[in-house]
């Protein structure tokens, strides 16, 4: 199968900007604005440049990220209300701001968070329309980053720069009919553009695209083919419970474009986890809609009602539940309320009391006073949101909800979290995998406990045991505090076998009030700077994809040949000769003469080839010739 030559040279008009696709793995710097090279531009050679349209600015900045191996997020966008023109757009890296602090500390979660990608990288592109140049301006552009950007040959893998293109797509669908697994449509794909790294898209991708494009087609009658869905489903199940009612004369089923209200029907199961019992699709929301929602609920349920409901406070669905669940205790949902005091009180000492007006296990006549007294001390007669909070205040202040079940629901949104300083230092820390582990050994501490503490000049001891555990299964744990850098020893060996603290060691840092985990604990080899300090040997920048494949695959297999051959031998060298032969002025040369045979690219594949064979030969010679 042929290779399909494509390299070519696009011109992006008023631009300024030539963009030539070499072949993968080349050098970066093949890109040129102005006849200046991507890596060599500074802020000055960009600001000021004009382009006619956002789209060419964007194909400029898209380019030199993937020149320069960061990918681009798109951030702000201003756009006038008058003539409906983009008059603001800013661009910048993926790395850009970082995570939010609720997002951080949320330990609720059941699913464990994605790793973080976010460090405050400071580079950024922005381009401003004026209307006397009729044209966008660059105001804007920062080349700095605070993080390692990707290299040439890894460019492709980079997700703002990847994309299925049409013609690829219809290809996929038209061999997926024959059939042909997407699998193989990629590889004839990757061999028709001449290698993996200049398809433009990874396998997943094409598997995304193809699931998108079924999606849309199903589109038209999606909430058909779901009524359907369900109908089998309820043939299958006796247990599943599904009713529903369209209007004849519209057939509203069949044009709603999920902007319907959706009812979540939610409780709490003895594990005090989310339980989903049935949800509702709506066509709108009156109190007739919600009524007939709750009577399906209810018979669902088989006639049993709930003993509380908890809502966000819409006025039709408590008219509802009224009529369906009239003597059921009804409350609102406190971070609704919570949300909307921020939004009408405007005032933080104002809301720290409503708060404490909600929270506060205080009687009905404590509540009243303190009401009062708020309303009275910030002036809030004249405020409708507080009169009629105040009517409401039997379905939402502690005081009068006090002695009803809830099952420990307080919000719809169950987004309370805590914030363990250990664990969250051990997450800046450590690599993802072994947190995990070293989570586990901080939730131990709960189970343990501390028998007995002697106290001496520069240590302090600690006797730990696990819970209805004997004596035998007691934990000596020394703290020698007065070091310069404080240590940790316990008697498990846990962190001499396997480079994690135990759980003995952070009961430990919990009696010492400690913030963070020492550094007598921290083994570098679990970090996410382990390779901090580790440099290649490879010039990786100046060899192509395939050869460096070949290198890393012949680095480690000529080292196994090596040994694999004088183990044939009756007398073995000893491993420090083994390495010092490996490490001969011979091997050295050869290795040097690959590094810098990158002049003709064409055949830079086939010559390294070569080499190492050279080289291969060169070390079974050397071989022999210690062995005799």
């Amino acid at each position: 199968m042929s290779s399909v030559d494509i390299s070519n040279e696009v011109q992006i008009s008023n631009a300024n900007l030539q963009v030539q696709n070499m072949e993968s793995g080349s050098d970066m710097n093949h890109l040129q604005y102005n006849c200046v090279r991507f890596d060599r531009l500074s802020t000055n050679d960009v600001l000021g440049k004009e382009f006619k349209s956002v789209e060419e600015a964007e194909i400029f900045y898209f380019a030199y990220a993937k020149a320069m191996g960061f990918d681009v997020r798109k951030d702000d966008k201003y756009v006038s209300a008058r003539t409906g023109r983009v008059t603001i757009r800013q661009l910048v890296c993926s790395a850009q701001g970082k995570r939010r602090e609720e997002y951080m500390n949320n330990s609720n979660k059941v699913r464990m968070p994605k790793k973080l990608t976010r460090c405050n990288c400071p580079c950024l592109f922005k381009v401003r329309y004026f209307k006397k140049k009729n044209s966008y301006v660059v105001v804007d552009f920062k080349t700095n980053h605070s993080h390692d950007l990707a290299r040439p040959h890894e460019s492709h893998l980079l997700k703002s720069h990847r994309s299925v293109p049409d013609s690829h797509l219809a290809l996929a669908k038209s061999m997926r009919r024959v059939p042909i697994k997407v699998c193989h449509t990629y590889q004839y794909m990757a061999d028709r553009a001449g290698g993996l790294t200049k398809v433009g898209f990874l396998r997943k991708d094409l598997y995304n695209k193809l699931d998108i494009s079924r999606r849309e087609a199903l589109l038209e009658g999606d909430a058909k083919a779901a009524l359907s869905y369900l109908e089998g489903k309820v043939a299958t199940d006796k247990k599943l419970f599904c009713k529903y009612s369209t209007d004849e004369s519209n057939s509203t089923y069949k044009t709603n474009h999920y902007e319907k209200p959706l009812v979540l029907f939610a409780g709490s199961n003895h594990h005090l986890s989310t339980t989903i019992f049935g949800f509702a699709l709506l066509v709108d929301e009156t109190v007739e809609t919600y009524t007939w929602a709750l009577q399906m609920f209810l018979e669902s349920m088989e006639g049993k009602k709930p003993i509380v409901v908890l809502t966000d406070g819409d006025e039709a669905m408590r008219k509802a539940i009224e009529v369906v669940f009239p003597d059921c205790p009804h409350r609102l949902c406190t971070w609704h309320i919570a949300k909307n005091a921020q939004s009408n009180l405007h005032n933080l000492e104002v809301i720290a009391e409503f708060r404490r007006c909600m929270f506060d296990k205080a009687t009905p006549y404590g509540f009243e006073q303190r009401w009062n007294d708020m309303v009275n001390k910030f002036d809030l007669h004249d405020k409708n949101w507080v009169r009629m909070m105040y009517e409401k205040r039997h379905k939402w202040a502690e005081a009068f909800i006090s002695g009803h079940f809830f099952a420990r629901m307080r919000s719809t949104q169950w987004c309370e979290g805590m914030n363990n300083c250990l664990e969250k230092h051990a997450s800046t820390i450590y690599t993802d995998n072994v947190f995990y582990l070293v989570r586990e050994e901080i939730e131990r501490v709960g189970g343990l406990i501390t028998s007995r503490i002697m106290r001496f000049r520069t240590s302090r001891v600690y006797i730990t045991s696990s819970y209805n555990n004997n004596e035998e299964n007691e934990c000596t744990t020394v703290y020698h505090h007065l070091e310069s850098n404080p240590r940790i020893v316990c008697s498990c060996k846990l962190f001499e076998c396997e480079g994690i603290p135990c759980g003995h060691s952070f009961n430990i840092m919990k009696h010492e009030h400690m913030n963070e985990i020492p550094l007598s604990l921290v083994m570098k080899r679990w970090t996410k700077h382990a390779k901090s300090e580790i440099q290649s040997t490879i010039p990786e920048d100046n060899i192509p994809c395939e050869a460096l494949q070949l290198i890393r695959f012949d680095s480690v297999n000529e080292r196994v040949q090596l040994a694999l051959r004088l183990l044939k031998h009756p007398n073995n060298l000893a491993l420090s000769e083994i390495e010092k032969g490996m490490q001969s002025e011979e091997s050295s040369t050869k290795v040097m003469q690959l590094e810098e045979s990158e002049e003709s690219r064409g055949t830079s594949v086939n010559r390294n080839t070569k080499t190492l064979q050279q080289l291969d030969e060169t070390l079974q010679n050397h071989a022999n010739g210690n062995n005799d």
